[in-house]
């Protein structure tokens, strides 16, 4: 089932991201996750099968097909990011991970605000509060690192003040669903290359933001002041393969573009496609399963 996220009224961006399809290998584990830990509504079942998301739209369809759990050294899913509206909400996230004693690590960004856990396949999930004002650009003589919209020369990866974001916290109810215009924001993927995946997902419309190749990183935009909506890296060695289809980890994910017209220039520069009655579907360099449809 495809589901596309809407578009927020104050977007500029071209390409949103629908639900992302997860193997994962037990759905029950997954089904405490997604609802108590992450605070999304059990929305449909069937079979090995399971949707989660807001009341309205489903953003994670998990399927029982994995034998094994994730694991590292593979190119494929590095993490998937459930974006926070506002303030309010991300500290509501915060909370529910706090109150339920679940493991997470805070991480400032600057141009966005981070909290990483693992689900219970070991497969990293991010919350993120968009931040792009605080950025000004990135610094890569002598290390990767980050200036502020004040001058301030920042690690990439600085600490969050968890207490900090608590301040915005309008209740304690942790049994809430998460907010409406919570939405997949980005993905992070492990890449088999760097330069092949980046070039790719340029032609079919992204905006280079950061291409490090020291690093063996890069990350685009999707016309919007937030500019990491697909970040790509090779931490893991180049050149490797992805996981076998036992192992938990991303089955495939969705773009979604906001006009016809700019799918039609996104098949018109993709070697190869297969359409169905859902989309279009595609494969990166790396070998992930992409559909593309639009609004």
């Amino acid at each position: 089932m495809l589901n596309s996220n809407k578009f927020n009224s104050n977007s500029s961006d071209f390409a949103s991201f629908g639900a992302i399809h997860l193997n994962i290998t037990n759905i029950e584990k997954s089904t405490l996750f997604w609802t108590k830990i992450v605070g999304m509504k059990l929305r449909k079942t069937s079979g090995n099968m399971a949707e989660f998301g807001s009341v309205s739209r489903t953003l994670v369809v998990v399927h029982e097909t994995a034998k094994k759990p994730f694991t590292k050294g593979y190119s494929g899913l590095y993490h998937v990011a459930i974006h926070a509206p506002n303030k309010v909400e991300f500290a509501s996230m915060l909370n529910r991970l706090a109150i339920n004693n679940y493991p997470f690590t805070p991480v400032d960004h600057t141009m966005s605000k981070s909290l990483y856990l693992d689900d219970p396949d070991g497969i990293n999930i991010e919350f993120t509060l968009e931040t792009p004002k605080r950025f000004k650009r990135m610094h890569s003589d002598g290390g990767l690192r980050i200036e502020d919209s004040e001058g301030n020369i920042k690690s990439a990866t600085d600490y969050l003040d968890i207490k900090e974001v608590l301040k915005d916290l309008v209740d304690n109810d942790i049994d809430k669903m998460i907010s409406e215009d919570s939405n997949i924001g980005h993905l992070h993927l492990y890449a088999n290359s760097v330069e092949k995946s980046t070039e790719f997902y340029k032609k079919i419309g992204f905006i280079p933001f950061n291409y490090l190749p020291q690093f063996v990183y890069s990350d685009l935009g999707a016309g919007g002041a937030y500019q990491h909506r697909l970040a790509l890296n090779s931490w893991h060695g180049m050149n490797r393969p992805l996981a076998p289809s036992e192992n938990a980890g991303m089955k495939y994910f969705q773009i979604n573009f906001k006009t016809k017209e700019k799918l039609k220039e996104a098949l018109e520069n993709v070697s190869e496609y297969k359409k169905n009655d859902d989309g279009y579907w595609v494969l990166d360099p790396t070998g992930n399963k992409i559909i593309l449809t639009h609004s």
